[in-house]
């Protein structure tokens, strides 16, 4: 054989035997690193995808706004009707004053005024105001009043219903111990001595009663309540008991969404009498 091509013949030899260590290296690296350059290849491919957050945690740009709760309507200060709680936490124990005339809450008659008290009086009738007469915005609690009182209102909801006029109830019974609450909340947020020119202390409060119900208190969403209710509850045993112009004698601003049952035929009486409350029923003492 030629020499020349013998050289030839061993170097195409000694590159195959090169190819075949760099295949057989190349093989043994990929069988001893398999599973880690698996693992790698997998990390990335998962890292490009968006990861759920944690068990029980919401991302916030896809937490749904929660709505603020709505707090108990109660009597408004003079100049405006903000909104508390109706079970709102006692600041403090008021205690009614020495020297108050104790009244019996039973009487349709009794006369509730800064210079009596109910004491811890409770009736004992309560029933619970159907949820459709109460407001929408308090219908997350219950409400109360006296079994004869509650007859008369669902006639004069009847009433006022056919008429166009959906009255809408936001305060009934309240407790001694509630009264406790709002009176002292008041008296923290403005001061006593303009507390209570729109709130009554505990015990002097007629919600106590069971018989006295407020109505939308906001004066111009309830403006179209209030103005049926002045001409027409008289008729269904209801009173006002602050009229406009008679704060000097009752205690209290004007009032036009707070009535309190007194019977039907004491309450045409008072009506024709024009006075104040607190005046017709001293004559009923």
């Amino acid at each position: 054989m030629p020499k020349g091509k013998l050289t030839r013949i061993r170097l195409i030899m000694r590159i195959a035997v090169l190819l075949l260590c760099a295949a057989v290296v190349t093989g043994v690296s990929i069988y001893l690193f398999k599973p880690d350059l698996f693992a790698r290849a997998g990390q990335e491919a998962e890292e490009t995808e968006e990861q759920p957050p944690p068990d029980g945690i919401i991302k916030p740009d896809l937490e749904p706004p929660k709505p603020e709760p709505k707090p108990q309507l109660d009597a408004p200060a003079p100049e405006e009707a903000p909104v508390i709680p109706e079970e709102a936490p006692p600041k403090k124990q008021a205690e009614p004053g020495k020297g108050l005339i104790k009244v019996d809450g039973n009487n349709l008659f009794a006369l509730v005024t800064k210079q009596t008290t109910l004491g811890r009086y409770a009736p004992g009738d309560l029933q619970t105001i159907p949820a459709g007469f109460v407001h929408p915005s308090r219908r997350g609690s219950k409400h109360y009043l006296r079994r004869e009182p509650l007859g008369h209102l669902r006639d004069m909801w009847a009433a006022a219903d056919k008429a166009g006029v959906q009255l809408t109830v936001t305060s009934a019974y309240r407790s001694y111990d509630t009264q406790v609450s709002t009176f002292n909340y008041w008296v923290e947020l403005r001061g006593e001595a303009k507390a209570v020119t729109f709130s009554a202390r505990p015990g002097q409060s007629e919600h106590q009663l069971g018989t006295t119900i407020d109505f939308n208190i906001d004066t111009n969403a309830g403006k179209k309540q209030h103005d049926w209710l002045a001409k027409n509850a008289h008729n269904f045993g209801f009173a006002m008991s602050y009229p406009k112009g008679a704060e000097n004698i009752t205690g209290y601003i004007y009032e036009p969404w707070h009535y309190r049952y007194i019977g039907v035929a004491a309450a045409k009486e008072w009506k024709a009498a024009g006075k104040p409350l607190c005046v017709f029923l001293k004559t009923k003492q």
